[in-house]
């Protein structure tokens, strides 16, 4: 027969756990990265990237000289968050297409997340929203580069226990929405996204 007692502490167990759940999940998705890019870029996609979630378009060609090129870097970091969304609710970047568009530290991170998620039993359902743009870009040299600035939304992405699929509300102090920046470096005919940073202070 269950006692009084140890109802109360199989529930105050329950809840440390899930609250150790939303911990665990939180400082993944607000953590920065700041490490240098390094390491060979993986061989390039034989494939096309797959459909692109909204993201905000670059601006006619006739106000913008580089405008066309944008589109293409804003279409591979549309692509890559489609992948990036399966792997964080599946726990691996297995059976995803991640690696045809992160490499080095990015694509260290991305594994790392979800791995980390996976281990504190939560998962993410949905997908994040976004506002993005790229705010530099050069063409010039051996290797181009890009920067993209994006307004990362966490109210169409949530949380969720993976064992059982509750849904875990964020903490009431976890911005909804904020910053964050990937480089990126046009190789092998294709841009690649080598690192990011979550400016998890910074609210948009």
């Amino acid at each position: 027969m269950t006692t009084a007692r140890q109802h109360y502490t199989r529930t105050a167990h329950r809840r440390l756990l899930t609250a150790a759940a939303v911990t665990a999940a939180v400082a993944v998705l607000t953590a920065g990265c700041s490490s240098n890019d390094g390491g060979d870029n993986k061989a390039a996609p034989t494939s096309s990237p797959g459909t692109s979630a909204p993201i905000s378009a670059s601006p006619p060609a006739s106000a913008d000289p580089q405008a066309a090129e944008k589109a293409k870097v804003l279409d591979r970091y549309a692509a890559f968050w489609v992948e990036a969304a399966k792997a964080y609710e599946t726990g691996s970047v297995n059976g995803t297409k991640v690696v045809f568009y992160a490499s080095d530290a990015a694509l260290n991170e991305t594994i790392s997340d979800v791995t980390k998620m996976k281990q504190s039993d939560t998962a993410m359902k949905g997908a994040p929203g976004h506002r993005a743009e790229v705010s530099a870009l050069t063409v010039s040299g051996d290797r181009p580069t890009a920067t993209i600035s994006d307004c990362l939304d966490l109210s169409t992405w949530q949380i969720v226990e993976r064992s059982n699929g509750q849904v875990l509300p964020y903490p009431t102090e976890q911005p909804m929405r904020y910053v964050t920046e990937f480089d990126a470096m046009f190789l092998n005919g294709q841009w690649w996204f080598t690192k990011f940073v979550r400016h998890g202070d910074r609210t948009c």
